[in-house]
């Protein structure tokens, strides 16, 4: 019994540090994302200065541009009305004739400058609008809070009693080891403090678990045939939850009449993941941002 007893606690040892191991790297997973989130922030706002010193410079380029040809333009008038009369006046042309042929051999003679010019005016336009968008999402990005995802592989589940863990493990562990069984999960007990830690790369599977044994808390009765009723209750309730979660969502962003096909595929978001961030609130995220970007237009 000793050595049995002696196996037992070193399983739970182990376990209890791979645990530790798992939610470290959770941790430092979701500090490297808020560092990254922050780090793209800061290049996009020097970026953004930068940019727009550019354009300052390119501004006053165009302006020093239009002023010259104004200039120019104010020559080429005088010129061509002096022509136009000469012109008028030798091949006995109308003056309106005369003025019109000569602005046919100007608009021929310059017209790659007039090329130049207009395509420089379209690059500068498009930069303008560039920096405009950038200048918007710049504005809405911080009006929209972004949290670190802390739960990557594991929950935890406080557990009210001494008297309550002992009937959660069972005789010889056979109702914890019925409990990750059923779920599909690895469930480890840690007495400091009284909780129960749910292990599963498997958001759905950690999640039902979680909902099964806050109910098996709350009952107080644990054996294998309530452990079995209880889960397939809460599996049953799964639907109305995420369906009730998608209703959240919309609520949250003030969204209405939408199919309940719809309600039911973002209330599933919430037990998926991309990129170590939930989808469910990624998706309210963007919607957000979205939001903001359009109140900026």
């Amino acid at each position: 019994m000793a050595k049995a007893k002696d196996i037992e606690e070193e399983m739970v040892e182990d376990a209890k540090k791979k645990v530790e191991k798992i939610l470290n790297q959770a941790e430092e997973k979701a500090q490297k994302i808020e560092e990254q989130r922050m780090e793209k922030m800061e290049v996009i706002q020097n970026r953004l200065l930068a940019r727009e010193e550019k354009m300052d410079e390119k501004l006053e380029k165009l302006e020093e541009e239009k002023g010259k040809i104004r200039d120019k333009q104010k020559d080429l008038d005088e010129s061509i009305n002096k022509q136009t009369e000469k012109l008028a006046e030798v091949a006995g042309l109308s003056k309106d004739d005369a003025k019109k042929i000569l602005l046919e051999k100007v608009e021929t003679e310059n017209q790659k400058e007039i090329t130049a010019f207009i395509e420089k005016l379209k690059t500068i336009k498009k930069e303008e609008a560039d920096t405009e968008a950038a200048q918007i999402i710049s504005k809405s990005l911080p009006r929209v809070a972004v949290d670190a995802v802390t739960e990557f592989t594991s929950k935890t589940i406080d557990l009210p009693s001494e008297d309550f863990k002992g009937k959660l493990i069972g005789r010889e562990g056979r109702n914890i080891s019925f409990l990750e069984k059923i779920t599909g999960v690895e469930l480890i007990v840690d007495d400091t403090p009284l909780t129960v830690r749910i292990s599963s790369f498997d958001s759905e599977k950690r999640y039902i678990a979680g909902l099964t044994l806050n109910k098996l808390v709350k009952d107080g009765r644990i054996n294998p045939f309530y452990i079995e009723k209880t889960y397939n209750e809460t599996v049953a309730e799964m639907e109305k939850i995420l369906t009730d979660k998608g209703k959240e969502a919309l609520t949250m962003l003030n969204l209405t009449m939408m199919k309940p096909e719809v309600v039911k595929m973002i209330g599933q978001f919430y037990l998926r993941s991309s990129y170590g961030q939930n989808l469910w609130q990624h998706s309210i995220e963007v919607a957000k941002i979205s939001e903001a970007i359009a109140s900026e237009l």
